[in-house]
């Protein structure tokens, strides 16, 4: 926030140049596990920081990661809208959405949607599973015509596996995010630091480069 000379108050935000992920695979389609993983490396690395200053982001979903570039390197991912974030910052004196099912119903973590406020950085790890699983099939972990259809869904049944969806991803991927996805916190990632290197890890991680981006990048803006 600045302060003009007559008083004024303004900000200044960042110009994002890019895609959102959702509007990514609805232009282009699923995308393969390297850039998804390179993905959700740099999603993970922004939870980390928030999540070590106390804050649940809550509504982790594709549209808000953004995919562009910044300092000439292009897939570079932004964390947007922190909304919704519960935090000792963000809920000091407010109590405005105490009892009320709060986030987007397709990334929503069972706890969020049963216990609301009673809810750990976990439920963030859920989020970013179901963003995962979605980046990798095309759809989301759960759908329903009726938000509260699929945020039971959430709660009850059970996760479609991702390789049946598409058998060419990797076993090791697939597992990852499907522990993401677990119903209870306890059976996920500790934190996002064990989600990342988890990920890390997997076989495709090194499936994807500054070069490739650049590449992928200079056909998607010269157009078909």
């Amino acid at each position: 926030m600045q302060i003009t000379e007559d008083g004024r108050v303004y900000y200044v935000m960042a110009l994002l140049n890019g895609l959102n992920l959702e509007d990514l695979v609805t232009q282009f389609g699923p995308i393969e596990p390297g850039r998804v993983i390179h993905f959700l490396c740099q999603a993970c690395d922004a939870l980390d920081e928030a999540h070590g200053n106390g804050l649940i982001h809550r509504d982790l979903k594709p549209a808000n990661l953004i995919a562009g570039q910044r300092g000439g390197v292009w897939d570079h991912l932004t964390l947007l809208d922190f909304g919704l974030v519960k935090g000792e910052v963000a809920v000091a004196g407010d109590s405005s959405d105490q009892g009320n099912v709060v986030g987007t119903p397709l990334y929503m973590a069972p706890e969020q949607i049963t216990e609301g406020e009673n809810i750990d950085a976990r439920a963030d790890i859920y989020a970013l599973g179901a963003v995962g699983y979605f980046l990798l099939s095309g759809r989301p972990p759960f759908e329903s015509d009726n938000p509260v259809r699929t945020m039971m869904a959430h709660v009850r049944d059970e996760l479609h596996p991702l390789r049946e969806l598409a058998p060419q991803i990797p076993c090791d991927l697939a597992d990852t995010l499907e522990r993401c996805l677990q119903k209870s916190p306890l059976d996920r990632f500790h934190d996002v630091g064990e989600l990342r290197s988890a990920l890390s890890h997997c076989k495709s991680a090194d499936d994807w480069n500054s070069e490739l981006a650049k590449s992928w990048w200079g056909r998607a803006r010269s157009g078909p």
